[in-house]
């Protein structure tokens, strides 16, 4: 729900007379001071001091404090979409020790694009400093009780990366592996299962896989299929994984044994997506007469999730 301040509080609050210009969106907002920050919040509906945002952040990152203000904010043209930009500012100068979301976006986004450099070819590509600096945020991230990021602050963290981002993330240990630049494919993929713990051991052994060791690539990632501590979807995924290095002998076995421990226990759902990964991994092998028999498996799982949810239909594989 909005935090709405009582109008005794907001009067409480002096609403700076110092405004940001129209130029902001070009500029940033560095070079802006404090109070300006604040006469703008305050003038477009947000009366906010230091310590109503330090309250705030608690229990929100900036876009979620941007998000409780939405509902009073009155900026439109230049200024609609300052309060995100406001609260991410306010946040880098109130609480410098506290690394934001963006922050961590940004750091990296750099580390992808010199990752990427390197790549291409080009001398400059400044990925130790990157790594460093990736690194020294990595430190300062918030973590759960086991140990993983918190889930809100990656969904903050990951919300303004695109698609073609999100697939240079997942290919880029891989690629550098492939291209003979093994130490930072080991550490990007470490970052990765960090930032991604469903994701652990899985991109470690996709490098090796790219850098040729295919068999032992292979026999770490049956084992994380078969790990009964790991949640579904990281099973899932190191299936998926199989599939990748077309080990589609394991793929197939293993996908088999999760589908029917999956359907054994009731989780129709995950049961339902390994269907079209085995029809994937049967194809390959022209595997005919497995392709038979899944149909018959997926004919059988969608009426049990149909009896369960009717109405609520799932996207068909390939129909």
């Amino acid at each position: 729900m909005a935090r709405r301040w009582p109008a005794s509080r907001a009067a409480e609050i002096q609403v700076s007379t110092q405004r940001v210009d129209k130029s902001w969106q070009q500029k940033g907002l560095k070079e802006y001071s404090t109070e300006a920050l604040l006469g703008t919040l305050g003038h477009y509906g947000i009366a906010v001091g230091e310590d109503d945002f330090r309250k705030l952040a608690e229990t929100a990152f900036p876009l979620g404090i941007a998000q409780q203000w939405r509902p009073q904010w009155k900026g439109t043209g230049p200024f609609k979409d300052f309060a995100v930009a406001a609260a991410v500012e306010l946040w880098s100068r109130w609480l410098p020790d506290r690394v934001a979301p963006m922050e961590m976006a940004d750091t990296l986004a750099n580390l992808m694009q010199q990752l990427s450099f390197l790549l291409g070819g080009r001398q400059d590509a400044a990925v130790d400093a990157a790594f460093e600096k990736m690194n020294a945020v990595r430190a300062k991230m918030p973590l759960d009780e086991k140990g993983a990021p918190q889930e809100r602050f990656m969904r903050e963290a990951l919300a303004p990366f695109t698609e073609k981002q999100a697939e240079i993330f997942d290919s880029l240990a891989e690629a550098l592996a492939s291209s003979g630049h093994v130490g930072h494919a080991e550490s990007f993929a470490d970052l990765e299962e960090f930032l991604l713990p469903d994701r652990r051991g899985i991109s470690r052994a996709i490098v090796r896989a790219a850098k040729g060791e295919l068999g032992p690539a292979t026999e770490d990632m049956v084992k994380l299929t078969e790990d009964t501590e790991r949640s579904p979807i990281a099973r899932l995924l190191a299936v998926d994984g199989l599939i990748h290095i077309k080990a589609h002998g394991q793929a197939a076995a293993a996908a088999r044994t999760l589908l029917a421990a999956a359907e054994n226990g009731g989780d129709l759902h995950l049961a339902l997506d390994l269907v079209p990964r085995l029809e994937h991994v049967y194809k390959a092998q022209n595997d005919r007469e497995s392709l038979l028999e899944l149909m018959g498996i997926s004919e059988r799982l969608e009426a049990a999730h149909d009896k369960i949810h009717p109405g609520h239909r799932r996207h068909r594989h390939g129909r």
